[in-house]
């Protein structure tokens, strides 16, 4: 496993993990589950950000629930 580089000082980052969707998403699997967060990576809009909201959005119009 490769390490990955500490950002500098001058860099923040912020992560998501897969247990985040499956707590706005619990009947998702691990695999959908990194499919919202591949989503929310490629479609990330810089003046919203990525938050519940966001994240239970992607999981729905990946995975629509039944109501």
């Amino acid at each position: 496993m490769s390490k990955r580089a500490k950002p500098s000082a001058d860099t923040i980052e912020i992560s998501w993990h897969i247990d985040d969707v499956k707590e706005v998403r619990p009947g998702l699997t691990d695999a959908q589950a990194r499919q919202v967060l591949e989503q929310a990576k490629r479609r990330h809009d810089a003046t919203i950000g990525i938050n519940w909201d966001v994240l239970a959005a992607h999981a729905d119009n990946l995975f629509p629930q039944d109501d």
